[in-house]
Order: C-alpha cells, then sequence, then structure tokens
C-alpha cells in the first residue's frame, strides 16, 4: 500500500461519494471485498475516509 503524507485535498463528503460510486461499479472477482480494492486502486480517497470515521 502506497503511504499517503501529504495533507489531502479531497473533502470528506467528496470521499464518501466517490466511494460509494465505486462499489456501484465493484465487480466481485476472488474474493477480495470492495474495502480491500478500494484501499489499493484508491489510497488517497481511502485516506480521507478513514479520517472522517
Amino acid at each position: 500500500m502506497k503511504r499517503v503524507s501529504e495533507k489531502s485535498k479531497i473533502s470528506p463528503q467528496e470521499a464518501e461519494i466517490h466511494y460509494q460510486s465505486s462499489k456501484e461499479n465493484y465487480n466481485i472477482e476472488g474474493a477480495e471485498s470492495h474495502l480491500a480494492y478500494y484501499r489499493e486502486k484508491y489510497p488517497l480517497y481511502y485516506a480521507q475516509l478513514l479520517q472522517n470515521v
């Protein structure tokens, strides 16, 4: 996983919308969950979501 060291310019609302839209378009391949896929594919958005949980 990439480290996210700089301050994100993504708002919490934008990150949530991005996550939901990604979830709608996600096709299950094997046992990988959407969250694991999202964490790997979009580390900046994932980090923003973690900060606002």
